[in-house]
């Protein structure tokens, strides 16, 4: 089994990686795959090129054992839907990944696209690293009472890493450090293209 780890990593950081080598263990997966929106539908927009930020995803993980990237939603385009990606993965591979995402994101599954598809085409690994546990397990009980935990969803206890994308890039936009935030070969090519002034 593996675990389908998709976002907009505008860029990526330290905290994606912990948090994905984390789940990774807690689950015994033998591998993560990242997978970078071309344009995630419930944000306004990105601060870096779908390229620049694939770029970056494959930088910051060179040489760590059980991870991958894909390119797939970068090379289809448009509005990267999950559950488009999760059919595509299920003809691919077989099986049902788990899918890597935070309490924040389930709290909002009702408003993408096909829910219940996604649901059926994954198991979520719910990242709750700020005590949203019970809210979790109570709006998935209100708006998806078929659900099991342990079988349909799993809550991961994960460290608090406080580090965010948005940080990351006002502290660039302010001319401040982002050092040990990012991988330093991802530091270096945000810096080398200017991205995120």
């Amino acid at each position: 089994m593996f675990i389908l780890f998709g976002g907009s990593f505008d860029p990526v950081h330290t905290g994606h990686i912990i948090l994905a080598r984390d789940a990774m263990e807690a689950v015994k997966a033998r591998k993560v795959v990242f997978m970078p929106a071309y344009h995630a539908p419930l944000k306004e927009g990105h601060g870096a090129s779908p390229e620049d930020r694939l770029k970056m995803l494959k930088l910051a993980l060179e040489g760590e054992e059980g991870f991958e990237v894909s390119d797939y939603e970068i090379r289809r385009g448009g509005i990267s839907y999950t559950v488009s990606t999760l059919r595509h993965l299920n003809r691919e591979l077989g099986g049902k990944p788990y899918m890597l995402l935070g309490a924040d994101s389930v709290l909002r599954l009702h408003l993408w696209r096909e829910p219940e598809e996604v649901l059926r085409l994954s198991i979520l690994l719910v990242a709750d690293r700020e005590g949203k546990g019970k809210e979790v397990r109570d709006y998935l009980k209100e708006k998806f009472p078929h659900l099991e935990e342990g079988r349909d969803y799993i809550l991961l206890k994960t460290r608090r890493i406080d580090i965010s994308a948005t940080e990351i890039r006002r502290r660039i936009r302010e001319g401040r450090s982002i050092y040990c935030m990012v991988p330093d070969r991802v530091r270096e090519f945000i810096e080398r293209k200017g991205l995120y002034r």
